[in-house]
């Protein structure tokens, strides 16, 4: 034989061999897993009662409800004894359809041989105790008055059910279609127009001088500027008229001025202008006069209480506010803050101290 030949045979018999091994092998890796379960008493393992429903794909096998009765019947559960002192079952509601029929008499309770008394939440007190309130009867939630008076069985001297009428209904107030009036709101008066009211009329024809005349060079100016809305302007007329109930007077410069008191020789308080150029109210143009804005002033030193002068021109500008419509601005024309207006007070404060240092 070639070498070929003798290389082919030897390689035949060697997988020949290696598949012989494999086999003896699994023979005996069976043998030994047989031989280990059977001393482990595996052979005598009972079937469990739960297999048939146990689903090894899911963790745990499963999730299984077995109800209490199966457990007891398998064995893996004891029965319990029933309880002779439990809650009774609660009655199911009938459904009773009330009548007007009489209400039936008590049938005569049967006697019942004594029962042995047992311990219950019952034994602490009695049937006849008052401090505890009888039961109601279970009537349901449509039970007739006729369940009231039925026996319920209980063997016992009859009870008593006291039955409280309703009250009568609260009368309901009639409701008169009558057209309400609505609140008529108060008028606001200001504390410049009470001063204005309580002051005297003065006769002109004295050769008084003009108003805003006798009023002394200014050292420093406090001013309330007063701007309608956008798209809109104040009336001369409505102006003039709101001026007027305000004390101030047409005088000096074509302007508008109040005094502290009626007659013009007293110190001048404030002034009022025109915001727009040149700034004047002529009387011949008041009725067709139209502006955007006006400007309220006071000249320091003017008048003798400088902080109530202050505040009549401001009550005097609000009120223009509050019947014209419009905004308060400061001199710079920006909104008139609380904290804008404590700052002008304060100058009023400071100027008054250094008038009084310098008399000193």
């Amino acid at each position: 034989m070639s070498l070929r030949e003798w290389l082919i045979a030897i390689g035949t018999l060697v997988i020949i061999g290696i598949v012989i091994d494999g086999i003896r092998r699994v023979r005996r890796a069976r043998k030994e897993s047989m031989a280990i379960s059977s001393g482990m008493g595996a052979d005598k393992l009972e079937d469990s009662p739960l297999d048939d429903h146990y689903n090894p794909e899911l963790p745990n096998g499963g999730a299984r409800t077995i109800s209490r009765d199966t457990l007891e019947e398998r064995g893996y559960v004891k029965r319990e004894r029933s309880d002779r002192f439990g809650t009774p079952k609660p009655k199911p509601t009938r459904p009773v359809t009330a009548t007007n029929s009489a209400p039936k008499q008590p049938e005569t309770p049967v006697e019942q041989e004594p029962q042995p008394e047992e311990p219950s939440w019952e034994s602490g007190f009695s049937a006849h105790d008052d401090s505890y309130p009888d039961p109601e009867p279970d009537s349901g939630w449509t039970a007739s008055e006729t369940d009231l008076d039925a026996d319920d069985g209980i063997v016992g001297e009859p009870r008593t059910v006291s039955r409280h009428k309703n009250p009568a209904p609260a009368a309901v107030p009639e409701v008169h279609d009558e057209p309400v009036e609505a609140p008529v709101p108060p008028t606001i008066t200001t504390e410049v127009e009470e001063d204005t009211a309580r002051r005297d009329p003065v006769d002109r024809k004295t050769g008084q001088p003009l108003a805003g005349a006798n009023r002394p060079e200014a050292r420093e100016v406090v001013v309330i500027n007063v701007l309608a809305r956008s798209g809109e302007d104040f009336s001369g007329v409505a102006l003039k008229k709101l001026f007027e109930a305000c004390g101030l007077e047409y005088g000096d410069m074509d302007i508008y001025h109040r005094h502290e008191a009626a007659d013009t020789t007293s110190p001048v308080q404030f002034s009022v202008a025109n915001a727009v150029e040149p700034g004047t109210f002529k009387p011949a143009d008041m009725p067709r006069l139209t502006t955007p804005g006006i400007s309220f002033f006071m000249s320091l030193p003017g008048p003798t209480n400088g902080l109530q002068a202050f505040e009549f021109m401001l009550e005097t500008a609000q009120c223009v506010v509050r019947n014209l419509g419009g905004e308060l601005k400061d001199e710079r024309r920006s909104v008139m803050t609380p904290q804008t207006i404590e700052h002008c007070r304060q100058r009023i404060r400071e100027f008054d101290r250094k008038q009084r240092s310098q008399r000193v």
